[in-house]
């Protein structure tokens, strides 16, 4: 078992993000020490690990309810599941082809400032 501390440095969360998630639901209560300290297992690790992993790809914390309440009911949730986090894979992709084409542009830009232009 590991410490809220702990669980935040090894998954890189801040420790109010993870006290969040579990007023927000998507954590199970934690238990608690002697001397009342959160203590969380590795199956939490994995599951806050790919939480973070959800919002980095701007999945908002409702959809991740949903999602965790899907699979807190079982495999019957799978089709439901899946279709949610491919879409989520489709926003991503598209995510990141606008940001290519970003980079394109400030290159090109960076490459006439090089060049001497004033534009």
């Amino acid at each position: 078992m590991f410490t809220i501390g702990q669980v935040a440095k090894q998954v890189g969360l801040n420790i109010g993000a993870i006290r969040f998630y579990e007023r927000k639901g998507l954590l199970e209560p934690a238990v608690r020490n002697e001397q009342n300290n959160r203590l969380y297992s590795e199956d939490v690790i994995g599951w806050l690990e790919f939480l973070k992993c959800l919002r980095e790809t701007g999945m908002s914390v409702e959809e991740i309810k949903r999602y965790y309440d899907m699979v807190k009911t079982g495999t019957s949730t799978l089709p439901e599941r899946t279709k949610l986090i491919e879409d989520q894979r489709q926003a991503l992709l598209e995510d990141i082809e606008k940001k290519k084409a970003q980079l394109v542009h400030l290159e090109h830009k960076l490459e006439r400032y090089y060049r001497g232009e004033n534009y």
